[in-house]
């Protein structure tokens, strides 16, 4: 026993001092704080430890769906809507193929019998991207989901659009979706999604904040991506109580991959890109996930595309933890940097 305790004394502790030393060494004499070349706008160290970052509690909880896992997510491939016959035969093929939810996408309002004829919603997500005629189509949407006995199930989906407030509602359908625009700055992005909010009458989102929910566009840059998503559901928290609603209301948010090529990469750049959003998606914290393939016509790479979010749950297991970057120094300083800088800027549009 004494034997086996000079084994744990005989090494010093490391302390950040001591590492700079080492770095400074190997890296013969440049400064690792000028070699870590942080992001734009963002302080970024190359050594963290528990004295430089407060951890806080794990952000995701664990998932009561026991067959997609303590991570849950749906992997839900988009199908633009013009022939709703046709669209309905290819929704219930990619269901057959692995899917397990689908992302329609909308010019006008459409007869959901025949789209959504045949798709079991109790068992996938199903979300609709409306590009026009958003209050016709939830209307629509909540009048199928009624006659149809939806709203006495729990099911999974959103209706996004581009309008400040939707009042639809029927069970735990999101009616109040919102497709959060793009930006190359992932703050003035968060910020905008919550200005949007905040033009909603507070007073009646404080009682139907359950019907929010953003479809976010993700870059490739790993860790600012998943970053930016847990600074979604942080700010959410904090807008929940800025306007006193309900606070354990879970903030659904859908992330999505646009298609992309990088020629020295192909002919699968938009499978490596997929994949990288993918998983800064799930460890981010989404609720849904759309990978599109790099050309919609082809069935090869649409089957490429829907099988990405397959192998990360079924082969690399991203389904088994609730919350696995929890705890991650590094994650938990940048996640923190972002959501207080959108902070600054959405407190300026709430009211006094």
């Amino acid at each position: 026993m004494l034997e086996k305790n000079k084994k744990f004394t005989a090494f010093k502790s490391a302390d950040l001092a001591a590492w700079e030393v080492a770095a400074r060494e190997e890296l013969k004499g440049a400064s690792p704080q000028e070699k870590a070349h942080p992001g734009e706008g963002w302080s970024i160290h190359p050594y963290y430890d528990r004295n430089a970052v407060i951890p806080t509690p794990p952000l995701l909880h664990a998932s009561e769906n026991n067959f997609l896992g303590p991570r849950t997510w749906y992997n839900c491939p988009s199908l633009p809507v013009t022939d709703p016959a046709e669209t309905n035969r290819l929704a219930l093929e990619c269901l057959g193929q692995g899917a397990d939810g689908i992302l329609f996408e909308l010019n006008q309002e459409v007869n959901l019998e025949i789209l959504l004829k045949g798709i079991e919603w109790s068992y996938c997500s199903l979300n609709f991207l409306a590009r026009n005629n958003q209050e016709a189509i939830a209307t629509s949407l909540k009048n199928f989901i009624i006659k149809n006995q939806y709203n006495l199930k729990p099911i999974q989906g959103a209706l996004f659009g581009g309008l400040p407030s939707n009042h639809a509602q029927a069970g735990s359908f999101h009616f109040a979706g919102y497709q959060v625009p793009s930006s190359t700055s992932p703050v003035d992005e968060i910020a905008s999604a919550f200005t949007w909010l905040a033009k909603t009458d507070l007073n009646i989102f404080s009682e139907q904040a359950g019907q929010v929910a953003f479809s976010v566009t993700l870059g490739t840059d790993f860790f600012l991506e998943l970053a930016k998503l847990r600074a979604y559901r942080l700010n959410w928290i904090k807008f929940l109580v800025a306007t006193r609603s309900k606070s354990d209301v879970p903030l659904f948010i859908h992330a999505r991959s646009l298609p992309g090529s990088e020629t020295p990469f192909e002919p699968h750049a938009n499978m490596l890109k997929g994949t990288t959003v993918a998983m800064a998606a799930i460890l981010g914290g989404c609720d849904a996930l759309t990978i599109d393939p790099e050309k919609d016509d082809d069935k090869m790479m649409s089957r490429v595309s829907r099988n990405i979010s397959n192998l990360l749950r079924e082969e690399s297991y991203f389904s088994k933890v609730a919350d696995p970057v929890a705890g991650s120094y590094f994650l938990e300083d940048l996640t923190r940097q972002l959501t207080e800088s959108a902070w600054k800027i959405i407190q300026t549009h709430l009211p006094s």
